[in-house]
This record gives structure tokens, sequence and C-alpha cells, in this order.
């Protein structure tokens, strides 16, 4: 079997990128995003619409000209790809305006987390991350409708977001939206009752927790940093897809496959546990409190579930590595050590064939 080797998580995004792309930013252009999103409903026949605006445009690129301006341009849409998920459609529809869709269906709860966690990823930025000096966005959601195509979701989110901007701190409800104005410099006066409201995960929790690569990897440090104090076993998964030869799948086949095991992996794991998309054809686990005996268990699951699900016998294989989270080292007056000496070796598990 050839060598499948890692593949930054970008890869799948790039390699499907068709030619109707935006010049500045790559994402989908206006045409594009119309297209696909059209795709998308007739498939699915609902999803969510956001709307980001960056405010005050024109005057990033008066004072600190036009190229200050498109890097601003750059940047936001950099960010934004790493927030989105393979499934999720993303595009650039107007000088400063991009457009968010997700082909799921939920209730205003939702379209306000996500607002919300669209607006702290941006206020988290240092100001020098865009080399201006301060940047505000304007963010606004709308749910899909039966019978909706592109344009009537994008008037509906683009209506919530002129109201937004005209009255600002004035709430008018939309039926079936919802809206959040980001500004960094923005001082508020919250109670704890306020920020575990604004905090919590809204709704049910189902299945595990999937994050971006970027925050996934925040998370793994911060939990390396738990084990400092509390001994407990934590394991990462790594799966990755390939053919019967050990390549990655014909990009053609790719989309379809990563959804189903998007899937297959979001049911069989436990809410406490975590997963991100690492590459075109692999994902990452981070499964809490389990022995290396249950994960191997979880892994062989999400393996056996993948082979019923696909009716091509033998032209696609499943494998998957198994390693133990270490402490992280502590630094001291005689160097780094690691605080936990009887941690074990690194445990690969290394299984391709069916069962």
């Amino acid at each position: 079997m050839k060598k499948v080797l890692l593949m930054p998580k970008e890869e799948g995004r790039q390699s499907n990128q068709p030619a109707e792309k935006d010049w500045l930013t790559g994402l989908y252009d206006k045409k594009t995003i119309e297209h696909k999103v059209n795709e998308a409903l007739k498939s699915k026949q609902s999803g969510i619409m956001f709307m980001i605006d960056v405010d005050n445009f024109r005057t990033i690129n008066d004072r600190y000209g036009h190229i200050a301006g498109d890097r601003v341009l750059k940047g936001i849409a950099s960010l934004l790809e790493k927030m989105t998920l393979h499934s999720d459609l993303l595009g650039r529809v107007g000088g400063d305006e991009f457009v968010i869709f997700i082909p799921i269906s939920q209730g205003p709860d939702f379209i306000k987390s996500r607002c919300r966690q669209i607006e702290q990823r941006f206020c988290s930025l240092p100001p020098s991350r865009f080399a201006v000096r301060r940047i505000s966005l304007t963010i606004c959601g709308a749910c899909g409708q039966p019978g909706d195509r592109y344009r009537d979701l994008f008037k509906r989110v683009n209506q919530c977001l002129s109201q937004e901007k005209a009255g600002r701190g004035k709430q008018k409800e939309i039926p079936g939206s919802d809206r959040l104005y980001v500004d960094r410099d923005r001082s508020r006066k919250s109670d704890i009752k306020q920020l575990d409201s604004e905090l919590s995960e809204p709704g049910t929790i189902e299945g595990a927790y999937c994050q971006d690569y970027e925050s996934f990897i925040n998370i793994y440090r911060f939990m390396e940093r738990r084990l400092r104090r509390n001994q407990t076993d934590i394991f990462s998964i790594l799966i990755t897809m390939t053919d019967s030869r050990g390549d990655f799948p014909a990009l053609l086949e790719r989309g379809r496959l990563m959804e189903l095991l998007y899937q297959l992996i979001h049911r069989s794991l436990r809410s406490g546990d975590m997963f991100t998309r690492y590459s075109s054809c692999q994902f990452l686990l981070l499964v809490c409190d389990a022995a290396a005996g249950d994960a191997v268990s979880i892994a062989q699951r999400i393996q056996q579930k993948f082979y019923q699900n696909i009716s091509t016998d033998g032209k696609y294989e499943l494998c998957y590595d198994i390693y133990p989270l270490k402490p992280a080292l502590v630094t001291g007056r005689h160097g780094s050590r690691d605080i936990n000496k009887n941690t074990s070796q690194i445990i690969r598990t290394r299984e391709n064939k069916r069962r």
C-alpha cells in the first residue's frame, strides 16, 4: 500500500475549488455562490444563510489605502474559511460583503450562537492582524423557508442587514432571522448570568463537538495542560480514507464519502468528545476519559459502519492511528521535564482491512 501523506486541512477546499473564484480572496464569486446555494437548497430543502459586512470599509480605503483594504478583505476571507466546514458554502458577493450558507435545518438560537462565534473570533484578534487600527463587522443570519431560492434567502438576510445598519441598537425582529453587530471598541456591561447565557451552547446537544482545525489545536493544547493536574486518559485518533491502492480517492467521490464519514463520526462519538477535518480525506478525533481499548473500539465501530454504508465493495479503505495525549512539559530551573514519567509510550494502531 502506498504511503499516505498527511495533508494540510485546507487541501480539500483548494482541490475542489472551481474556476469561478473571486479574484482577490479565492472564495466563490457572486455567480458561483448563487449556483451552489440553489443546488444545495434543491437537494437539502433547507439551510441557513449568514451575511458578513465590513462597516465603513470605504473609510479604511481612504485612510490606509486600497492595498491595506485588500489585505483586510483577504484576512477576513482566510479567517472565515477556517471557521467553516467542508459542507458549508462561502463566497464574496460584494466589495466588502461575504456570504456563508450552511445546509442544515436550525432555528434562531443556532443563528444567534453562530453570529456570536464569528464575533468572538474577530474580537479576539490583535489589532495588528489586519494592519488597521480598528475593524467592525455587521453579521446577520436567516433561515431558509420552503420553496426558497438563493435570491429569496439573500433578500431576507440583506433586509435584516440593512435594518441593523440603519437602526444599530434598535432590535427589530424579522421572522426566522437574527443578527449581531460587532464593534471591537464597544464596551458592554454584563453580569455573570448574561455571560453564561452568551457563552453556553444553545439547544439540545447531540453528537460530538465538531470544531474548525484552528480551534481544535487550541483545545488540544489546553487538554495537554490539564493532564499536568488531572490524571486521565485522552486519545487522539487519526482516521484516513484511501482507495484500494492506498491513494486518496478521486476528487469526484471525496465529497460524498467524506460527508458520510463526517455523519458517522458525529454520531459515533459522545457529546464530550471532539473532532475536526484534518485534510480532504482525514478526520482527527479527540476522545476523553477512555481507555486504550475504548479508543480502538470507537475507531473500529466507525470503520465498520463506513463499510456497511458504501456500496462499492473493496474499492475504499478506512485506516486509523491512535495516540495517547501526554502532559505538557513544564519549564523550570532545570529545563523542561515531563511531569508524568510513567506516561506510556505512543500507541500506534494501524487498521485498514475489512472485518
